[in-house]
């Protein structure tokens, strides 16, 4: 195969192994030859030998191996005992009579030399650098002699080695093989029975194809486990080789996990500057190293994970004086704070407060909040107590609000001297718990600070004050500030519904307030407006994106209201499972305490999803979720009680439903309010009267409701259109019911939508029953409910598509199903409806009672008069029945 007078070959483990293969080979053959394996730590060369080896015993070549180590080298002639130790040398190459160690080398030599030429001979050593003095002797006397004979001779030895206390065996002839890492090609060789995408490349980021490593994750994904415990152990595996100090330099870099200095990694792993930079040296020779920094956090994170106890505190500690001494940014110097759980140097107080205050800036509420309870732990005077506390209320909001209440008690005993930030706090942590008084002292103090108040936080808190009450925030503004007239335009959507102008401003608010804690309402506000105005997609599509954001930025807080109002989209939209799927998510985010006055939102949505669902059981189970005191002094408690009030009509319990409905009428009264986008209660009281036998009332509610609504109120005038439509004369019903539908169409209300549409075609039913000359109205089935998806929100608004025919609300067993709801010549009263539905699902009498919240008998009865009109023997047949009929509640 040629010479080689120690020219570099630099080669991968699997063809250094085939390389050395042919001069075994040509060894058998009687031409003998030397090689040296070089490479850093774990690149394979021990591997590359034992390969070797084994080749070489399959070829009967005869065999000597041995194994230098550090701790013996001192030990005269150790290496060379090894060799000669083997079974298979003949007795007489091992003894003989001679004058001194020169003599026993040269003698020991020629043995060998005479054996060689009468058979092939390997002679393989592991780790070069560390053979004695006597042993390197003979293997040099060896090496001279090798090519006269079928005497191979394979050593190991690190890079280093090479050009320095190797020097002699570098000046004789021999090949040089230096092994470099795996390739990415390399890697998929080793993997191609495996069809895994990507797999040879993410081994190849994790190992930086140092072998040991790329074994270790191979090995794991043909055994099918998970690779990270088999990395780690690998990594603290490559490095126990090394030993010290490589161990200590190799954690301290792990610990650091910056680009520092070597005299930095010095002081913290406790080692000689000259010492760091050789073992830096080598851990880069290995590929887990890039200059003074782990290639891969994983790698990094294997180190420090290995640390305990004491160890841990102690380079944590050394790092943080490091990077402190150094100027480091405050989050660099307060993460090694935290990792060691102590800050007793002047100096940590300061560096953690001011970390909390950055981190804050990026959403890293975890990291902060850690800051600051560390430096609460340490400070001792009371204003710095104080000055923490306040801080960690701000930051814990946005995941736990109810555990920033106790920070918060302070900044109420010292509101005569909080700066603006903490007013903030205060005014965020008062709405979110209804504590009105508060909210509107801290918001009437922000006009008396030094600083400002933004326009865009002063139109942010107007609209907050709005959602929660229902009236403007005592903000000190330029009352022509176009930041203020958006909002009060906006917030016009609770007295006018959803116009041009609402949407618009909606627009504005949603285009130029980031999401913040100041600004969740009115984002909820402008969300809600495109809604009421129709624009649902558009509506759904900044919820989705906002929402995504929130999860994104660890926002929990912000993440559960942006959630329910979106669950009220979809109710809206027309389907009840989907928004009580999403609403029950939405409640598992918080639990109860933190949520506040705002759990009405996802609790109003989930009672008015399975009332429009007919789950009524479910709807019950609601009603027993507590409630703040001060809740239902909200408009969140209002829509709450208007939820609540609709569930007591759908069950038959109209009395409890007038009493909700007047509690919403005296809240608005008392607070000289009339919201009926929130809770129109005149048309909401004249329903109930209707059902309560009293059309007189209705109809002069109902009126009421007319002449009160703003002409742009689609919603409102539809919902009041629909009862005098029933509480009044019969020949206008018709008339007063397609007005109805065009404007629940107009609104957006799908919901609403279905169901006037189905009081249409009930109408349609009997009156072609009686005369046939009422046609039936007609909507296409709706398609299968679907998710909300986040869209693309940039510019103005999109164009409105078609609204899609709603989704007729069916019972709880089958919540989410389609509903035909052109015209049947089969007519049933919504209460044989119900029952008959169920009773096709499999439902007992009993269950259907207690679904229904009405008795045993009256089953039995709403059953004896489905299947006479319907011509069926029993319940068998109802499925079938119903289904072919297309029946419509």
């Amino acid at each position: 195969m040629g010479e080689n007078w120690g020219q570099n070959r630099r080669t991968e483990p699997p063809e250094a192994v085939a390389l050395i293969e042919g001069l075994l080979i040509e060894c058998d053959a009687g031409t003998g030859d030397t090689v040296l394996i070089g490479g850093g730590p774990a690149s394979g060369k021990t591997q590359v030998l034992n390969q070797v080896v084994a080749r070489a015993r399959e070829l009967g070549v005869l065999t000597l191996t041995a194994a230098g180590a550090a701790d013996e080298r001192e030990i005269d002639g150790g290496v060379l005992d090894q060799l000669l130790a083997s079974p298979a040398l003949p007795t007489a190459t091992t003894t003989g009579d001679t004058a001194g160690e020169e003599d026993r080398i040269a003698a020991l030599c020629g043995a060998l030399h005479r054996l060689a030429r009468e058979r092939p001979v390997l002679v393989a050593v592991d780790d070069l650098q560390h053979v004695d003095e006597t042993s390197a002797r003979l293997l040099l006397r060896l090496q001279r002699r090798a090519r006269s004979a079928a005497l191979l001779l394979i050593g190991t030895h690190p890079d280093s080695w090479y050009t320095g206390d190797g020097l002699r065996f570098a000046a004789q002839p021999h090949w040089h093989v230096q092994l470099r890492p795996f390739t990415v090609e390399a890697i998929a060789e080793l993997v191609a029975d495996h069809d895994d995408d990507g797999l040879p490349e993410e081994i190849h980021r994790l190992s930086a194809g140092n072998p040991l490593l790329v074994s270790a994750l191979i090995d794991a994904h043909r055994g099918r486990v998970d690779h990270g415990p088999v990395y780690s152990e690998a990594v603290q595996r490559l490095l126990h080789r090394y030993g010290s100090p490589l161990r200590e330099v190799a954690t301290a870099i792990a610990v650091l996990d910056s680009e520092v200095t070597t005299e930095a990694v010095a002081t913290v792993a406790g080692v000689d500057p000259l010492e760091a930079e050789a073992s830096t040296g080598l851990l880069t020779e290995t590929g887990l190293v890039d200059g003074v920094r782990f290639r891969q956090q994983p790698a990094a994170a294997a180190v420090v994970g290995g640390l305990r106890g004491p160890e841990k505190v102690r380079l944590h500690a050394r790092a943080a004086e490091v990077k402190h001494a150094r100027g480091l940014p405050a989050p660099e110097v307060a993460r090694h704070l935290v990792a060691c759980g102590a800050a007793e140097a002047e100096w940590a107080l300061p560096v953690l407060v001011a970390a909390a205050e950055e981190v804050m800036l990026g959403d890293d509420v975890d990291f902060a909040t850690r800051c600051l309870r560390l430096a609460a732990s340490v400070s001792t005077a009371e204003w710095e107590q104080q000055s923490i506390a306040q801080l960690l209320a701000k930051i814990t909001w946005r995941v736990n609000p109810a555990a920033a209440a106790p920070h918060l008690a302070t900044l109420r005993a010292s509101s005569s001297c909080l700066d603006q930030s903490d007013r903030l706090a205060l005014v965020r942590q008062a709405l979110w718990f209804g504590e009105r008084e508060t909210f509107e002292t801290a918001v009437a103090g922000l006009g008396d600070d030094l600083e400002p108040l933004h326009p865009r936080i002063a139109a942010e808190l107007t609209l907050a004050a709005y959602w929660h009450y229902g009236t403007s925030a005592p903000v000190s503004a330029e009352p022509d500030d176009p930041w203020l007239r958006t909002a009060e335009s906006l917030a016009s959507v609770w007295r006018t519904g959803g116009t041009e102008e609402t949407s618009a401003s909606a627009e504005r608010i949603l285009q130029n307030c980031r999401l913040s804690d100041t600004s969740l309402e009115a984002l909820a506000t402008a969300i809600l407006a495109l809604g009421y105005d129709g624009r649902t997609d558009r509506a759904e599509g900044w919820c989705a994106s906002l929402a995504e954001e929130a999860e994104y930025r660890g926002a929990v807080t912000w993440k559960a209201m942006l959630d329910a109002i979106g669950a009220g989209l979809l109710l809206r939209r027309g389907e009840p499972a989907a928004a009580a799927d999403l609403a029950n998510r939405t409640l598992a985010l918080l639990d109860a305490p933190n949520w506040g006055v705002a759990i009405c939102y996802p609790l109003g949505t989930l009672l008015a999803a399975h009332t429009a669902a007919g789950a009524f059981k479910a709807a019950a189970g609601v009603l027993r979720h507590p409630l703040p005191d001060v809740a239902l002094r909200t408009l969140g408690g209002l829509r709450y009680l208007r939820a609540r009030g609709q569930f007591h009509l759908a069950t038959n319990r109209g009395l409890a439903a007038v009493s909700d409905f007047q509690q919403c009428q005296r809240f608005l009264r008392e607070e000289e309010l009339d919201l009926p986008a929130v809770a129109p209660w005149r048309t909401d009281l004249a329903e109930a009267n209707l059902r309560l036998r009293n059309p007189t009332l209705a109809v002069e509610l109902a009126k009421q409701q007319l002449g009160d609504s703003a002409p742009t109120d689609a919603y409102t005038r539809a919902s009041a259109l629909r009862v005098l439509a029933f509480a009044g004369a019969p020949s206008a019903r018709h008339g007063l019911l397609t007005r109805a539908v065009e404007g629940f169409k107009d609104s957006g209300d799908r919901l609403e939508l279905a169901r006037t549409v189905r009081a249409i075609n009930q109408l349609s039913q009997r009156a072609e029953r009686s005369a046939g000359l009422v046609k039936p109205v007609r909507v296409p089935r709706q398609p299968a409910a679907r998710s909300v998806a986040p869209r693309p929100v940039a510019g103005g608004p999109a164009p409105q598509p078609e609204l899609p025919a709603p989704l007729q609300p069916r019972p709880e067993s089958d919540p989410a199903g389609p509903v035909d709801t052109t015209l049947s010549s089969t007519t049933l009263s919504d209460a044989e409806l119900r029952v008959a539905e169920l009773a096709a699902h499999g439902r007992t009498n009993r269950q259907i009672a207690e679904t229904l919240y009405i008795t045993v008998s009256t089953v039995e009865q709403h059953l004896t008069r489905v299947y006479r009109k319907l011509g069926v023997t029993g319940r068998s047949a109802l499925a079938g029945e119903l289904a072919g009929a297309g029946t419509a509640r």
